[in-house]
């Protein structure tokens, strides 16, 4: 045991001895390394959905970003300390970390920066379909013109829908809620008959016309009241009941119109259709007493309405219409029969007021449904009656149910058309202002979707200066016009100036 002790004394002095001369390699093994300073991790995800996003974090008064696992470290200082953070699309956010979490990980969750508001038109009617913009962000209002952005940043909202001027609204983020207020196109619009655009002299002076006046719209013919296609369509049916007669070519007037910055429409008469029908009799309206296919007092076929079957063609049609470059669809003998032998028509469906009103909107809707998310508008030419009837008139068509489905509801107020005592005028065509001015207003009531009217303008029978009046009529309501020509024929002497 005293061996063992001297030794293990001569051990330390060796030691101590060495501590006084050069370095000892075996000392500094033995002193333990310093620990390194502690590390904070973070981890940024969002409040909506859990997933990780890129961030900006302010840490010590240092700014680092976060990869795309939205992970990111920094030394803890060991005591408690700010961290703000950043991401786009984000609220800010800020906090005191007062200890170093148990995992060593602070896992900060951001709330999206959201953007609620209604898209309305006058009088504050909702605009649903509107395609509202912000940023990279896009949605579309629902049927009570709403609409929710996530994730947005202050900058300029901006909003579009077919037959509507696009606005724009710049929004600083302060509020979450906001209303976009939108106007519809003013359209000052002639109507051309197929033929007409087919002919090169012709169409060049309805193009001039329009540069010289204030007129910024066509309303060029696809298929008219005999059923005829003007152009060479793709769709193969018409070729097959040999209804196309090419007049004009298509893409070169849908050229012509953009160069002249008018607002193209086309029309689309839809269930009187000869060709059709005759080709067709299973989708056709039938007569109970011959059997045959019904035919009006111009020995014209029509098509059942009631039938589905017989939409599918007129779409058609209106699809290639808006695929290569209208702007509007305009459908014109949306309804019911009403000049013949109205009592020996049959159809699928019972012959009631409930089911004629049905059919005709159920059809305004699947246009609708068709055309306006290709970005085109979806109008519908209807009796002027019906703004101040209480009944469908027996053809269908009530503006009520009509304007959830149509972007333009267009009114043929033809002064000529009403008879002897109308509003207690002996000749109401004496007084179209009169009569045009009493339809509009009795006619607005019955507007319970966002349609708004365009109405037609006649002619015939009118003088320039009441056309002029009646135009006035109907911009003093905020409205445009489409004036009616059978022959389209127009003069300077009724055509607005240009702005």
């Amino acid at each position: 045991m005293k061996m063992r002790r001297a030794a293990l004394g001569f051990f330390i002095l060796a030691l101590a001895g060495a501590a006084c001369g050069a370095p000892v390699s075996m000392g500094d093994a033995a002193r333990a390394p310093e620990p390194p300073p502690p590390v904070i991790g973070f981890v940024t995800l969002a409040s909506d959905d859990g997933s990780a996003i890129r961030a900006d974090i302010t840490f010590e008064s240092v700014t680092f970003p976060t990869d795309a696992s939205g992970a990111a470290e920094a030394i803890w200082p060991e005591e408690p300390a700010e961290v703000k953070i950043s991401a786009t699309g984000f609220l800010d956010y800020s906090t005191t970390i007062a200890q170093l979490p148990e995992t060593g990980v602070f896992e900060a969750v951001l709330t999206p920066r959201r953007l609620s508001g209604t898209v309305v038109g006058p009088g504050g009617v909702p605009l649903p379909r509107t395609t509202v913009i912000q940023g990279g962000a896009e949605v579309v209002t629902d049927d009570s013109g709403e609409f929710l952005l996530t994730r947005v940043e202050p900058g300029v909202i901006e909003a579009s829908r077919p037959a509507w001027e696009p606005t724009s609204l710049a929004w600083d983020g302060t509020s979450a809620v906001v209303t976009v207020e939108m106007e519809p196109r003013l359209i000052r619009a002639l109507r051309v008959q197929g033929a007409k655009a087919g002919n090169p002299s012709q169409w060049r002076d309805l193009l001039d016309l329009a540069e010289q006046s204030g007129v910024n719209a066509f309303v060029l013919d696809t298929k008219n009241e005999g059923g005829t296609v003007f152009h060479d369509t793709e769709v193969r049916l018409a070729h097959e009941i040999s209804a196309v007669q090419a007049f004009y070519d298509l893409d070169q007037v849908i050229a012509d119109m953009d160069a002249a910055g008018l607002y193209k429409i086309t029309r689309i008469v839809t269930f009187q259709d000869d060709p059709l029908a005759r080709a067709r009799p299973e989708i056709a309206a039938m007569d109970s007493e011959t059997g045959e296919q019904w035919r009006n007092y111009k020995g014209l076929r029509w098509l059942d309405p009631t039938d589905r079957e017989s939409w599918e063609y007129s779409l058609a049609l209106a699809e290639e219409a808006c695929r290569r470059g209208f702007d509007e669809i305009q459908f014109d003998y949306i309804r019911f029969p009403s000049d013949g032998p109205i009592r020996t028509l049959v159809f699928d469906e019972p012959y009631t007021q409930e089911v004629r009103e049905a059919t005709i909107a159920a059809f305004m809707e699947a246009a609708y449904d068709l055309l306006n998310p290709m970005g085109c508008a979806v109008a519908a030419d209807i009796f002027a009656i019906t703004l101040e009837s209480s009944t469908d008139e027996g053809i269908g068509q009530r503006p009520q149910q009509m304007s959830y489905y149509a972007d333009v509801l267009s009114p043929m107020i033809y002064t000529y058309t009403y008879g002897p005592g109308w509003k207690g005028f002996d000749n109401p065509n004496e007084h179209p202002v009169e009569i045009v001015s009493t339809a509009l207003d009795n006619g607005a009531p019955k507007l319970e979707g966002h349609s708004i009217y365009r109405p037609w303008i006649q002619t015939w029978l009118l003088e320039a200066e009441e056309i002029v009046a009646v135009q006035q009529v109907a911009e003093e309501r905020d409205l445009g016009w489409m004036i009616w020509s059978a022959n389209t024929l127009y003069s300077m002497n009724f055509l607005p100036d240009p702005e």
